[in-house]
């Protein structure tokens, strides 16, 4: 059930990956070969590329592979470089939070003023509140990643230049 929990994004990010490439191939499929399209695949990948985007951020920030430049950062000792690399997580973290505060205050505005789809007439709010989701899977594993950069050593540092 760990193993569940630590790759949840992963799961979400390859299942909607997989489903939204099908969905596309049978929307071509249906279009080119049937000469009849279906409107509501276009909405669904739409809405599956706004999650597949904040969760990838995710899992991004869980592997510690968002881009960096060290340029200057690795030219620093390796006190200077912890302390980069905690900011840097301290940021991240920010901005989870802040991807959560106005995800939640902008899907209640949609749930609110009663927003649908324009294909599918789903309340847009369904959709938006994938992005507060989202913006909380970030900031904890921006703790999470904050956490592990704490226990570092200076010595791990020094590998880096090795």
């Amino acid at each position: 059930m760990k193993n569940f929990w630590n790759e949840l994004e992963d799961n979400i990010c390859g299942i909607l990956l997989l489903v939204m490439m099908l969905l596309t191939c049978v929307n071509v499929f249906a279009r080119y070969v049937l000469l009849s399209s279906m409107p509501f695949v276009e909405e669904l990948t739409n809405a599956g590329l706004i999650v597949l985007s904040i969760a990838g951020a995710a899992v991004a920030a869980k592997r510690g592979a968002h881009l960096g430049l060290t340029l200057l950062t690795e030219r620093f000792s390796p006190k200077g470089q912890k302390a980069c690399e905690l900011l840097g997580n301290l940021m991240g973290i920010i901005f989870g939070l802040i991807i959560l505060y106005f995800g939640i205050k902008m899907s209640s505005h949609e749930f609110t003023l009663g927003l649908k789809t324009s294909g599918m007439q789903w309340p847009e709010g369904a959709f938006g509140a994938m992005i507060p989701i989202g913006g909380a899977f970030m900031a904890i594993r921006y703790c999470q990643l904050f956490v592990r950069t704490l226990k570092k050593s200076a010595s791990d540092y020094e590998k880096k230049e090795a």
